[in-house]
């Protein structure tokens, strides 16, 4: 806007006589909303518009006054060099944008620069102010609700991820129960192995949540991805079994991945739950992999209701559900989880009904590599 400001003002320049220039110079800044100031080539004040006299002293003070002492608060300023800034505008230097600005007990936006008659020649410099303290004090007043919001938001998330293991556990405790008598010894201590495992992953799963609070890149390691997939498919046959459902796995990866394992045996978990949750009692959940080209990809297929096309990109976002009961936690993880690999996963409709999921989790340049080799 000031440089609007600096444009008619040569225009005015080039169409009025010297006489008239003063007048329709202070005219044309009492339209504008911001503070505007215009000096001779002396320094000394011609133009000081109203918005700028709301704050920084009468007009009557500070017209034919330096402008350094007609602005006080320039003079004192001690975050920057206005005297230089103005010499320099004065000297026909470059026009100077401030975007954020401290100036005494405001934040402002400044621009200064010289104003040139039509053959070039500076004839004083012009400087804006436009106040935006409040804007400014809104603006982090919102950053902070955000980070509020985060926070509430991992702390849900800790809730819904640790609900796993333990439903997990609960589920074993339970057939456990239900069986303990026909059980051999040998099967009860894989049971108990099996819920020892859920408590560790509970104990990695605080430890995961704090470290994508902080934003922190994936731990990789060389893991073969049928071999992570079905570990976790074995975690969630008791879920299988207690809701009636069939969990199907048809392994067809070679390739072992640079990943981290925590977050992608998180994220098959939970798009597999969800799977298994959707189909329902007498229902099937399929997974497969392959190898492409240029990633390794994962399918969950479940021949449940599926998922209307409108809600495909919904079921991503943090809280959106419309599971009873449900968070709408667990897919906007998964999704995480695969993106911080610089993977994405697509939700579509399985042939035949029900939804599928697809998890692209792209090769790295030793992946590759090795199968060139």
């Amino acid at each position: 806007m000031s440089g609007r400001f600096l444009f008619y003002s040569e225009l005015l320049l080039r169409v009025l006589p010297e006489e008239d220039y003063a007048l329709h110079l202070e005219a044309l800044a009492e339209e504008l909303p911001l503070g505007v100031v215009a000096t001779d080539v002396q320094g000394r004040v011609l133009v000081w518009n109203r918005a700028l006299a709301a704050w920084a002293g009468p007009r009557e003070r500070a017209l034919g006054q330096p402008l350094l002492e007609a602005f006080p608060l320039l003079a004192a300023d001690t975050n920057l060099d206005w005297a230089g800034l103005i010499a320099a505008a004065l000297r026909g230097g470059a026009y100077r944008e401030l975007v954020r600005q401290p100036l005494g007990e405001r934040l402002v936006r400044a621009t200064v620069g010289p104003m040139r008659g039509p053959q070039g020649l500076v004839l004083g410099a012009v400087l804006s102010f436009q106040d935006i303290t409040s804007s400014a004090r809104e603006e982090e007043r919102r950053r902070l609700q955000t980070r509020s919001e985060a926070i509430t938001s991992l702390g849900a998330g800790i809730a819904h991820e640790i609900r796993n293991p333990i439903n997990a556990l609960s589920l074993n405790l339970q057939l456990l129960r239900e069986r303990i008598a026909d059980l051999p010894r040998e099967a009860i201590a894989a049971k108990a192995d099996t819920m020892i495992a859920e408590l560790g992953r509970m104990e990695s799963l605080v430890a995961h949540l704090l470290e994508v609070s902080r934003g922190g890149p994936p731990d990789r390691a060389p893991e073969r991805i049928d071999v992570l997939l079905a570990a976790v498919l074995e975690r969630l046959e008791g879920m299988a079994q207690h809701a009636g459902s069939r969990l199907l796995f048809r392994p067809g990866s070679r390739r072992v991945l640079h990943v981290d394992r925590a977050r992608i045996d998180r994220a098959v978990h939970n798009i597999v739950r969800n799977a298994l949750e959707s189909a329902g009692r007498g229902g099937t959940v399929e997974v497969r992999t392959r190898d492409d080209p240029h990633s390794t990809v994962i399918v969950v297929d479940d021949d449940g209701p599926g998922i209307a096309p409108e809600d495909r990109q919904r079921v991503f976002e943090l809280f959106w559900t419309k599971k009873r009961g449900g968070t709408g936690l667990g897919l906007p993880l998964a999704q995480r989880a695969v993106e911080s690999h610089g993977g994405e996963i697509e939700v579509l409709e399985r042939p035949g009904g029900g939804a599928r999921f697809v998890l692209h989790l792209p090769i790295g340049q030793d992946e590759a590599a090795a199968g060139e080799a």
